[in-house]
């Protein structure tokens, strides 16, 4: 009776140890996002279809503002649907019009992309809006966590800060 109860002892022990193994700590569990980020952030880049949603905007003559309405750019199929905010000075435009200068879908041209410091990237590219060439220039980190700098020829530097993901599909109404 003693040999069973000790043998059913050592199986209970050897169990637990093992169930106990397969825990991953936090340090482990980090590393696995990162890594399943980076390559995410890969293969974005490498099939030119992605998403930029951007959380910050950092205009250059402003303050930062946290951007809490759902603002993006989407880069498909050699277009740009870009839908951002804009503060700053317009320096020769259509006067009266109330929409943003950076809400405009259009072609992109001069598409380059080169890697970056620590496993990022840098795209850019150009596009021609209503009134404006406008020159992007994104940096990625290699999880996926972006920055943005807007040039233009009528409209004073702007830059966001926010995330590259997948594409999200709109909703159609």
């Amino acid at each position: 009776m003693k040999r069973i109860i000790l043998l059913s002892f050592l199986i209970f022990s050897i169990v637990a140890l093992n169930a106990q193994d397969k825990k991953l700590t936090r340090k482990e569990k980090k590393a696995q996002r990162e890594a399943m980020l980076t390559e995410q952030t890969k293969k974005l880049i490498e099939a030119n279809a992605w998403q930029f949603n951007a959380t910050q905007m950092l205009p250059s003559g402003g303050r930062t503002r946290t951007l809490t309405t759902p603002y993006n750019v989407v880069l498909k199929d050699d277009k740009v649907d870009s839908y951002l905010p804009y503060f700053g000075r317009a320096y020769s435009v259509d006067y009266g019009s109330t929409d943003s200068p950076m809400i405009f879908e259009a072609p992109v041209a001069d598409y380059s992309v080169e890697d970056a410091k620590k496993g990022g990237y840098t795209v850019k590219f150009n596009a021609k809006n209503k009134n404006d060439n406008v020159e992007f220039i994104f940096s990625v980190g290699a999880t996926g966590s972006a920055s943005l700098k807007v040039n233009s020829t009528n409209r004073q530097f702007i830059s966001y800060n926010g995330d590259l993901v997948p594409i999200e599909e709109k909703e159609k109404k």
